[in-house]
């Protein structure tokens, strides 16, 4: 079977085959070995082969009788006059000879029954070799087939074929066709690559093999963007071998419609008008020049490149200026191209004429729509040159195609049945007016195109063709479903104050308006009705309310007459106004480690808009306390216990209230002063100098637990029966810390303080409820009976001190003792006093032990033998004395061990008092 130059063997083995070539099989093996057999091997004669690529050889084989006993066992030998040289062996590769070792292998297929061999890669000492297959070579008898017979030649080229190049499609500027790429090989397995010059739309390379051969084939789209356009397609082997192929395109260029449009469907006599000529090609160079019908107006023409690449626009624009004689004549639009090739467009001129020309003209809307079942007004406004002649009729005509049926006529002439009884004239024709109502509209009656006669002619008198009014009729229009109403929010709606709302919609029966009604918020309102536009009426209703934090939104209803609804609905999105927040005091002056009471505050509207508020200062405690003050208006105040220290001053202390609109902040400066213990003097309140002195008895400390309440016990004495008209507590600065009328109170204790019990019965107990970490005293009692005052002895002796017990390290001259008092955010206090220190026996013998050696060694020997007699006399002093001695030496075996102490900031003392936890011994003064 020949393909592609190639010359194919076909072997078919039989009695037949084998009578008439007899002479062949003696000399070969014996006409035996075919007298039985019938075999059929399908290979070419000859295969061309790509240096440095592959070749597949396509073999098959069949059989009808004698089958292989190993079909799958396949060996290729080089074709020679002696022996049988291996060219591919699985069972014995070692064998192969040196040129095709390594580079061959069987190509395995589906359908069995294939000798196929690949050889990779092709080299030059593959040129012009000669091999065969043989099947199941170990089984050869008499019955077998001569393999050797059928060879294939193999021929190296280091030249590859240029590929093909097919277009298809509609050769057009514009157009996209298909451009396939093809290339015969004899490689299957190792394919080329294909590639094309420009950039497009292309697919998979695709490989085919049949008996023919194998081809690989790329196709791609292309849109063509010139008339004269070329492509190149290369093909790349396996092993760096190409080629190329050229086409060049031959399109036809595109020429479309020639399109022309004017800015109106009417022209005004005497108004000039844009009306403009597009020529639209596939070619730049076919570049029309454009003329018109009419000439000596203005023209202007540009030409451009319009979507994508490959289409083209000369457009030419006319400033056309028309008069009443234009009226029904054509206009040409004609383009020429360098081709030859000619195009023309037309359009007919619809002028509009003044209507002077007949002695009046008439203003009408271009449509107008009404509800059904309810009624509209068709405004119409005529003129006179020379005035309006009296007791003129009005009518008003269905415009048709042919005739002239009229809708309303003041002479009382037949009306159509779908306007009978439902139209009347509104206004006056003496003023000029002729506009139309019409009442209870139909359906039936949508879209109907009318216009007004006003003369005394009858107006078929004016026209013998057609009807020219109509580009100045009114299209009625008739719908189902009215126009929902429009809701407007008349500046922002703020919790507290008034807010106003309106609601309207356009109408066109100003006899019958439709009802419209605000729900969402309360009151009413107030309805005002106006003209908008011809035949447009609007009505609007307008209304106030006090807004509350609960409003969401407003709707409105509109009701009409024939039975129709309309529902707007709008949100009303009430803000939550709120004052600035502001601290109590703009300049904040405080002592050191002393607390000290700030109040921020600010009023806002609306209870769920209730802010947050922050300090500057996070750490210090404060509480929260809001107030409703009314409906609307609502209170909440930050009292801050604010202590500050000496690093604070000039610092600002801030205080924020974030709402979930915004946030408001306020400063006050810090003028922190250093602490100085006051003087020991007596407790005074103002007005209570000249007091009368009683005695009190009062706990002289008490400790209390944060967040919780205390009760001072507090009772007096008084010889006289008339009982204290009122109590007071205050601190020793003066401050008031109860008192019946709340504002003499101090903010920090205001609306926590309280007297238990009855001061007729002598009782005057202070309770502090929700103590704070600085409601430090000493707090005072006074009393008031009618006009006397009373100050009591014993009320306030509340002081603080510190005390610290430790053993003195050894050695003389002046020690430090420093007390640091640790406050809220670590900020300390630190006072040091000098102590000065005298040394020890101990320590004085340790510095005078060279001169006092010797005496002390003689007084030990003289106390050595006083022991010894008193021992004798009186053994159990000894004893005593031993036990003293080793307390003693207990007592002092670590000087610089210190007893447990106790260290704290004394807001009113600072006095150092030396004391030990443990027993002091006696020592030498010295």
């Amino acid at each position: 079977m020949p393909s592609n130059g190639q010359e194919w063997s076909y072997f078919t083995f039989n009695l037949k085959m084998c009578k008439n070539h007899f002479l062949l099989c003696i000399s070969v093996l014996g006409c035996v070995f075919f007298l039985s057999e019938s075999w059929h091997v399908y290979m070419p004669r000859n295969i061309e082969a790509i240096l440095g690529s592959c070749v597949v050889i396509p073999c098959t084989f069949d059989y009808y009788r004698y089958p292989p006993r190993r079909p799958n066992r396949v060996v290729w030998y080089q074709y020679v006059s002696q022996g049988y040289p291996l060219v591919y062996d699985n069972w014995y590769p070692s064998q192969v000879i040196r040129i095709f070792r390594g580079r061959t292998s069987l190509v395995s297929s589906q359908y069995g029954k294939t000798c196929s061999l690949e050889i990779y890669p092709v080299t030059w000492s593959h040129h012009r070799q000669t091999i065969y297959p043989w099947v199941d070579p170990e089984n050869v008898g008499r019955s077998t087939f001569r393999f050797f017979d059928t060879t294939v030649t193999i021929d190296v080229e280091d030249r590859a074929k240029a590929p093909e190049i097919m277009i298809s499609g509609n050769m057009k500027v514009g157009e996209s066709v298909t451009v396939q790429c093809s290339v015969d090989h004899t490689c299957p397995s190792y394919p080329p690559s294909l590639s094309l010059s420009f950039s497009s739309l292309s697919y998979r390379p695709q490989t085919r093999t049949s008996t023919q051969g194998t081809k690989t084939t790329l196709v791609s789209t292309v849109v063509l963007e010139r008339d004269h356009q070329s492509v190149e397609c290369t093909v790349r082997h396996l092993g760096g071998v190409t080629a190329k192929a050229t086409r060049t395109f031959n399109a036809q260029c595109s020429f479309f419609p020639l399109n022309i449009r004017s800015s109106s469907s009417e022209f005004l006599e005497g108004i000039e008008s844009k009306v403009t000529c597009t020529a639209s090609y596939t070619c730049s160079q076919h570049s029309p020049v454009i003329s018109w019908s009419y000439s000596g107006m203005p023209v202007s023409t540009e030409t451009k490149r319009v979507g994508g690449k490959t289409m083209w626009n000369t457009i030419s624009t006319l400033s056309l200026k028309t008069t009443s004689n234009d009226h029904g004549k054509t206009l040409w639009c004609t383009a020429r191209f360098s081709q030859g090739q000619t195009q023309q467009a037309r359009i007919t001129l619809y002028v509009k004429r003044s209507m002077f020309s007949l002695g009046w003209t008439f203003s009408t809307p271009k449509s107008i729509t009404g509800l059904k079942g309810s009624c509209v007004i068709i405004p119409c406004k005529f003129t006179y040159n020379s005035g309006i002649p009296p007791n003129l009729q009005l009518i008003w005509y269905l415009y048709q195609d042919s005739g002239y049926p009229a809708v309303f006529d003041q002479r009382g002439g037949t009306v159509v049945s779908k306007f009978s009884g439902k139209t009347s004239s509104f206004g006056s024709t003496a003023g000029g007016n002729c506009s139309l109502k019409i009442d209870s509209l139909e359906l039936s009656q949508n879209l109907a195109r009318l216009y007004p006669w006003i003369d005394k002619n009858p107006i078929t008198s004016f026209h013998s063709r057609g009807h020219s009014f109509y580009e100045k009729t009114t299209q009625l229009l008739v719908s189902e479903h009215a126009k929902n109403p429009q809701i407007s929010i008349n500046g922002i709606p703020r919790v507290g104050e008034q807010g106003s709302v309106s609601c309207n919609v356009e109408h066109t029966c100003f006899s019958a308006p439709p009802t419209l009604s605000i729900s969402g918020i309360p009151g009413t309102g107030t309805i005002k009705d106006s003209l908008v536009s011809d035949g447009i009426w609007k009505r609007t209703l307008e209304q106030t309310w006090n807004v509350e934090e609960e409003d969401s939104s407003v709707t409105c209803t509109a009701s009409y007459p024939s039975g129709q609804k309309a529902i707007g609905q709008q949100p009303l999105n009430v803000e939550c106004p709120y004052d600035d927040i502001e601290i109590s005091e703009k300049l904040i002056s405080a002592t050191e480690g002393v607390a000290k009471s700030v109040i921020c505050s600010i009023t806002y509207k609306c209870k769920k808009n209730t802010p947050h508020i922050d300090w500057n200062y996070e750490d210090m405690q404060n509480t929260i306390r809001t107030v409703k003050l009314s409906k609307h208006s609502y209170s909440i105040e930050s009292n801050l216990t604010f202590i500050g220290s000496l690093e604070d001053d000039g610092k600002s202390l801030m205080c924020t209230a974030q709402f979930t609109s915004g946030k408001t902040s306020d400063s006050a400066l810090l003028n922190i002063t250093k602490y100085v213990k006051p003087p020991d003097a007596p407790y005074k309140i103002h007005g209570f100098e000249t007091a009368h002195r009683l005695a009190a008895e009062v706990p002289f400390r008490l400790r209390a637990l944060t967040g919780s309440c205390v009760v001072i016990p507090c009772t007096f004495w008084d010889s006289q029966h008339i009982p204290m008209t009122r109590g007071i507590w205050a601190k020793r600065d003066g401050g008031i810390v109860f008192h019946n009328g709340r504002s003499h109170v101090m903010d920090h204790f205001r609306d926590r303080t309280k007297i238990v019990g009855d001061l007729s019965e002598r009782i005057c107990s202070l309770e502090i409820d929700d103590i704070k970490p600085f409601d430090n005293g000493p707090f005072c009692f006074h009393a008031e009976r009618e006009n006397e005052k009373y100050t009591f002895n014993n009320s306030c002796i509340w002081q603080t001190t510190s005390t610290i017990n430790f053993i003195v390290a050894p050695g003389d001259g002046v020690k430090n003792l420093t007390c640091t008092a640790t406050f809220w955010r670590k900020k300390k206090g630190v006072t040091t006093a000098a102590l000065t220190v005298q040394g020890t026996l101990k320590y004085k013998m340790r510095t005078y032990a060279p001169a006092v050696v010797p005496v002390l060694l003689l007084l030990l020997i003289l106390g050595a033998v006083l022991g010894v007699f008193i021992y004798r006399k009186r053994g159990s002093i000894w004893n005593r004395l031993s036990w003293r001695a080793g307390g003693d030496r207990v007592g002092r075996q670590n000087p610089r061990q210190t007893t447990d102490v106790t260290v704290s900031y004394l807001s009113n003392s600072s006095t150092v008092v030396m004391q030990s936890s443990k027993p002091f011994y006696s020592y030498p003064k010295n």
